[in-house]
């Protein structure tokens, strides 16, 4: 059994809320100390700090004599501590809390019961009475047992405040089984665990959560945005600048977000989205239906965090076309390499077409084959590659990930055949390719669309949703652009595709010009 080390503070000397956070974030820096990285990747745990669980618990308006909440992903249980600070620290009229804390791993379930017993210390010294729980239980597992501590169509907690594991659910796997009995689609556990708290949460009961920011766009999590926001009434949500900023230890690649809402009956008038950056902390009110589209199906959720973005979001909805509106598409890039490994060539030649890396993509456009040295340069045509190819022709790639550090979500380069002479051409599955039923463009819609999508304005538009390092096509394809006249525009008034200056002046011109 896990032995919790001595932390030179008796239980009963709990008696402020500085005491019980020091106590409880001791324990957490323990725990996690302790949690081995193939663990941790395999619960997808990422344990909360004191400061980012103080955040979160001030984040509560309740003001109830008795109050049930529930923590479904407890990890060392510092988020149930801060909110009973905060709540014992903000409010007379408290009598009494009951706890129920989920922590599914032995190894934090110690770290879990010393954490509680402080909070029960620190509740009775202030005069509340406080029951808790702590079960070594999947929570998922639990929901989907009919016969468990509580019945998924029961409303039960007054309260959730959670950080959810974050980790991918295999589609054949108990789990997703275990939702799909449960009426949930959703590809991680983060997503299930939010939906299955807001599910338990009473009328007006509210809810509070870190966990990353994909939630908010993509055909994935789709169902997953349709039912919560039918459930919960979201009211804030806070914006990370920094990807690491969160849990800047543990590699998470992921923006991440806290989401504060309540279980009542339709939409609020206006939502508050705050945000913090390097240059410290800032929030605004926006109209709910700025956030949501009303008329949006797939209830995608934009994040405006200043003004700038809240006019460019405005801007860009006002334009007329989407890919399809062109008889465009975008796709995947259709070469796998791992796949292909057989059919490719570290240099060109005579039976090989080129084959196009994200790496080739520079200031606007395909420089081949200079690029990475460790990457093949060419494909074998033939037989078996004759699907991984595309006649030669004018094409809009855009990288599909981008690294940490990378200054742009958004990279584009105009593959022009003048530039790869060649009958055919491959492009690698981390690029997505712009086309017209499978072949080329026309060279200024070709040349247009580069311009457009590597402007400051639509790299800006499309954070406004995603916290993804990762553009999808289906991003792309619901991207709203200009129409013929306004791309054949930019491609004239922007030639140099490498200069951000002519291509942002070109873009501006458009958004704020005659054209609408």
């Amino acid at each position: 059994m896990t032995q919790v080390n001595d932390l030179r503070l008796a239980v009963g000397q709990i008696q402020s809320g500085d005491e019980l956070l020091r106590a409880a974030d001791q324990l957490r820096r323990q725990a996690t100390a302790r949690i081995e990285p193939a663990k941790k990747a395999e619960l997808g745990q990422f344990l909360t700090s004191a400061s980012l669980a103080n955040m979160m618990a001030s984040m509560f308006e309740t003001k109830r004599r008795h109050i049930r909440l529930l923590d479904p992903g407890a990890g060392s249980g510092i988020l149930t501590a801060a909110f009973l600070v905060r709540q014992v620290e903000s409010q007379v009229s408290l009598e009494s809390v009951s706890v129920i804390a989920y922590e599914i791993d032995p190894l934090l379930k110690p770290y879990l019961e010393k954490t509680m017993d402080y909070c029960r210390s620190f509740c009775k010294e202030n005069g509340i009475r406080l029951d808790y729980e702590v079960r070594q239980a999947d929570f998922i597992s639990e929901c989907a047992d009919r016969g468990s501590l509580f019945d998924t169509s029961v409303e039960w907690a007054d309260c959730v405040i959670m950080n959810p594991p974050y980790r991918k659910i295999n589609s054949a796997s108990a789990t997703r089984k275990q939702l799909r009995c449960l009426g949930i689609e959703t590809s991680n556990l983060y997503t299930a665990f939010m939906l299955l708290a807001a599910r338990l949460l009473k009328n007006n009961g509210e809810f509070v959560s870190i966990n990353p920011r994909s939630f908010c766009n993509g055909p994935y999590f789709r169902p997953f945005r349709r039912e919560f926001l039918r459930l919960l009434s979201l009211r804030r949500i806070h914006v990370f600048e920094s990807r690491d900023e969160v849990f800047r230890h543990d590699e998470v690649l992921q923006e991440n977000v806290i989401v504060y809402g309540r279980r009542t009956k339709g939409p609020p008038r206006t939502v508050t989205i705050s945000h913090t950056s390097a240059r410290g902390m800032s929030a605004r009110k926006v109209p709910y239906e700025d956030m949501v589209k009303p008329d949006d199906p797939d209830a995608i959720i934009h994040l405006a965090t200043d003004d700038n973005g809240e006019e460019i979001s405005a801007k860009l909805s006002q334009l007329p076309c989407t890919l399809v509106d062109l008889g465009l598409s975008a796709s995947t890039g259709r070469v796998v390499d791992f796949r292909a490994r057989e059919y490719l060539r570290a240099t060109p030649q005579a039976n090989t077409v080129p084959l196009i890396y994200p790496t080739h993509l520079r200031a606007g456009r395909v420089i081949w084959p200079n690029g990475s040295p460790r990457k093949p340069k060419a494909i074998v045509t033939c037989q078996h590659t004759s699907d991984l190819l595309v006649p030669t022709g004018f094409y809009v790639l855009v990288k599909r990930f981008s690294a940490k550090e990378e200054r742009r979500r958004v990279v584009a380069a105009l593959f022009e055949p003048g530039d790869v002479p060649t009958e055919a051409v491959g492009f690698d599955n981390k690029t997505n390719y712009i086309h017209r039923t499978g072949g080329g463009l026309p060279e200024d819609l070709a040349r247009g669309l580069t311009v457009y999508l590597n402007s400051s304005a639509v790299d800006t538009y499309f954070r406004l949703f995603s916290g993804h390092t990762q553009v999808n096509a289906t991003d792309l394809r619901r991207l709203p652009i200009p129409d013929a006249a306004g791309l054949v525009k930019l491609a004239r008034d922007c030639t140099d595709l490498g200069s951000q200056e002519n291509v942002d002046t070109a873009v501006g011109a458009l958004l704020y010009g005659e054209l609408l």
